[in-house]
């Protein structure tokens, strides 16, 4: 088979199978994968990012959050955060409607969040304060 033809149904699969969010960036690469053995009692914290946003998780399933945006700056949220490791393909973590994802170990977790298109790999980092 040419390349031709191996590009044309690359591009074919690509169409009829959609990726979510971080599928492609996970699947090459960009985006760390989360440690398999985190609860949510190893989340629980306050994690800020370096461009001020800051969240924090309770090992009850709530969450504030101030500065998740650029649009949002003084402006602060809360809700439920839930934990889902099984999905190959989108979020690791949920802030109500927003996608977080997780790296690090149970020790020194971080969380981050793309900033754009995922596909371009512009992650916004979270770590733990201390």
């Amino acid at each position: 088979m040419g390349r031709a033809p191996r590009v044309a149904a690359a591009l074919a699969i690509s169409l009829l199978v959609p990726m979510p969010a971080a599928g492609c960036s996970r699947f090459f690469g960009c985006a760390p994968r989360p440690p398999e053995d985190i609860t949510m009692s190893n989340l629980a914290g306050v994690y800020t990012s370096s461009e001020g946003e800051s969240i924090e998780l309770t090992e009850n399933g709530h969450y504030s959050a101030s500065n998740l945006s650029p649009k949002a700056t003084g402006q602060s949220e809360e809700g439920t955060w839930t934990l889902d490791l099984d999905s190959e393909t989108t979020e690791d973590l949920r802030l109500d409607d927003r996608q977080v994802w997780i790296s690090g170990d149970r020790e020194e977790p971080w969380l981050y969040r793309f900033e754009g298109d995922p596909d371009r790999c512009d992650l916004i980092e979270f770590h733990r304060n201390r």
